[in-house]
This record gives structure tokens, sequence and C-alpha cells, in this order.
């Protein structure tokens, strides 16, 4: 089992093989600082995430999807992160919590650092003693992938074409 640091080495090594950038922030302030440094569009903000920044701009719940579709920036908060894959645990049980995720251009993740686990079964073990995470949870690596069958890589097709994880230590 490695120390926090250690962890969250691997973990940046992970993100960064899967083409996803990671920021150190001390709270929450320093990810909204962060967000708005790289569009002059205002974030759109997840439910999750708008509990601790208390801005940004939620998903319209009539209509989530269309609501924050192709925005700049987007920010959602995790619940878990895996050291071993670099991959975040995001559970959204509704499409309001999802759109963030989903349909934003550039998704910044906050995680605290302590939500860093090892390995991917250190995640599922959490995951199965989660009864409420059952209804939507997605383990997320990197940027949206997508290949055809001539192997031609695209990125961002079907999700964020880039993915910041910030780390709050």
């Amino acid at each position: 089992m490695n120390t926090l640091s250690d962890r969250t080495a691997v973990f940046a090594e992970g993100l960064r093989a899967a083409q996803g950038e990671l920021v150190a922030c001390r709270s929450w302030d320093d990810v909204w600082k962060h967000a708005v440094s790289l569009s002059a569009e205002r974030p759109a903000v997840s439910p999750a995430a708008y509990e601790y920044l208390k801005q940004g701009d939620l998903p319209d719940v009539n209509d989530p999807l269309r609501s924050i579709a192709d925005r700049a920036i987007g920010i959602t908060q995790a619940q878990l992160a895996i050291a071993e894959t670099g991959s975040v645990l995001l559970i959204e049980p509704a499409p309001i919590d999802r759109a963030v995720s989903l349909l934003t251009k550039h998704l910044i993740v906050a995680i605290s650092e302590q939500d860093i686990v090892d390995e991917l079964a250190d995640g599922f073990g959490w995951l199965a003693q989660q009864p409420q995470a059952a209804a939507y949870a997605t383990f997320v690596t990197g940027p949206s992938r997508t290949a055809d069958i001539e192997r031609s890589l695209t990125i961002g097709v079907q999700g964020p074409s880039r993915m910041t994880v910030a780390v709050l230590a």
C-alpha cells in the first residue's frame, strides 16, 4: 500500500498516460480560479460540485443536456480515484448530474487526495459498499476517445476532449 503522496504520483502518471492533466489545488476556490483562467465563458458546474463552489452555471432541470452541451469548461466532483489507472469514479444518478461530465469540452474533476486508492480492486471494493452508487457509476480515464474500424483515433467525440483532475490536498 502506498502513502498519499506516492499514490498521488502514481495517479498523476496514469492520468498523463491517458492524456489527462493534473492540477494540485488547496481548495475549491483554487479549482474555480483554474477553471475561469481557461475560458472567458462561465463554467458549467454539476450539482455535486455546486455544493462546494456555490457559483457557476448548473444544468437546467427541465433540459439539462441542451443547457450544457458544448460548454467550454465543466466542473464536477469524483467520489474516488484509482492510482493504478489514473481513473476517477463519478457517481451521477440522473441526467442533470451527468450533463456536465459528458457534454462539456474540457472537464475538470475535483477529488480529495485522501480519496485516491491504489488499484482498481480497491475501487470496486469501495463501490460494492455504496448501495446508492448502483444507480449510475462510471470510471473515467482521460478524455473521450473513439476509434473507428480503420483504427483512426478521435478525441472528444463522445465526451470531453480535455480532462483535468484537480487534486485537493
